[in-house]
């Protein structure tokens, strides 16, 4: 069980860079996307919203209780850090699920799609470990 936290907190780290990278360099995460800001001049402050803030806030929760999990236990703390985690992992396999449908669908089936696809299925599957090792057991 130690192993399946310590891949969520590594997860949970990686993704809290990401948007924290994203918040304070939203050129950064425009190029890192692949996409633009809008010419209206409230495009940057959608990059630091979205891919900043919100991926900097979810993943720092979420570490936040699985590192006070380790440190302390408490089964519901625990239950609390692995929710939020298996929350998470929802996202990050939906992003997954989408790129396939695109790459299906939207003839998307690009080199950048594909290993962005499996980052975030790997990404899904390490912060999810903590709630799939439970469930399982």
């Amino acid at each position: 069980m130690l192993f399946a936290w310590g891949l969520n907190v590594i997860a949970l780290c990686f993704g809290a860079a990401l948007g924290a990278r994203a918040l304070i360099d939203p050129k950064w995460a425009a190029r890192f996307v692949r996409l633009k800001a809008d010419d209206q001049g409230g495009g940057f402050a959608e990059f630091r919203a979205t891919y900043g803030g919100v991926f900097l806030g979810l993943h720092m929760a979420a570490l936040l209780l699985a590192l006070r999990y380790l440190m302390s236990g408490g089964a519901l703390v625990g239950v609390v850090a692995a929710g939020a985690s298996a929350a998470l992992c929802a996202g990050w396999a939906g992003a997954a699920f989408g790129r396939l449908v695109a790459m299906l669908r939207d003839r998307a089936d690009t080199k950048f799609n594909r290993i962005s696809c499996v980052v975030e299925l790997v990404m899904a599957l390490a912060i999810g470990m903590p709630w799939f090792v439970w469930a399982l057991s």
